[in-house]
């Protein structure tokens, strides 16, 4: 958790001129971000910006924020954070990235995904996904800040696996003038 917190002190000194001006801030996220984690940004967040949109949806990657993978029904879990309202579901037909982002017009846009894709049988065909993600919010006007996935060593998420979406997210975001925090 300190790593977090030292990342986003760094990335306020970064874009001190962004979080000047109370920017709008939508997060996007995974499973790991239902709970503490996603609550301790919920907080740190808020002491930036009176505007934080949290949105986590269990079992998502990239192309599920797409629209486009098929699978965009969590039935794991759901939380969203706007302001004072709160909804925790158990299952939810996941939104469209393009459609918050059209909606909410972030300054900041926070993705914290990486994990599911790592999970995937062949996690290198999540890099189109991940570059149409990060296009999609370039092209909004919105600057972007990546959370890559947790440590984990499993038969399903392997070391291996969490390194090459790393990779690709070092590379990716590079492209698109977005920053990368990697764990």
């Amino acid at each position: 958790m300190k790593r977090w917190l030292f990342f986003l002190i760094l990335f306020n000194q970064v874009h001190a001129g962004l979080l000047d001006r109370n920017p709008t801030i939508l997060m996007i996220a995974d499973s790991h971000s239902n709970g503490l984690f996603g609550q301790t940004m919920e907080k740190h967040l808020k002491t930036i910006s009176s505007r934080v949109i949290i949105e986590s949806s269990c079992g998502s990657s990239a192309s599920t924020w797409l629209g486009k993978s098929g699978n965009e029904k969590t039935v794991c879990g759901f939380w969203k954070k706007d302001g004072n309202e709160e909804v925790r579901l158990s299952t939810f037909k996941n939104p469209k990235l393009i459609d918050e982002l059209t909606t909410y017009k972030p300054n900041l846009t926070i993705v914290q995904l990486g994990t599911n894709m790592a999970a995937m049988d062949k996690p290198e065909r999540s890099k189109s996904s991940i570059e149409e993600v990060l296009k999609l919010i370039k092209d909004s006007g919105s600057e972007c800040l990546w959370i890559g996935p947790p440590d984990a060593n499993s038969k399903v998420v392997t070391k291996e696996k969490l390194k090459l979406i790393n990779t690709l997210l070092i590379e990716s975001t590079k492209n698109f003038n977005a920053i990368t925090s990697i764990v």
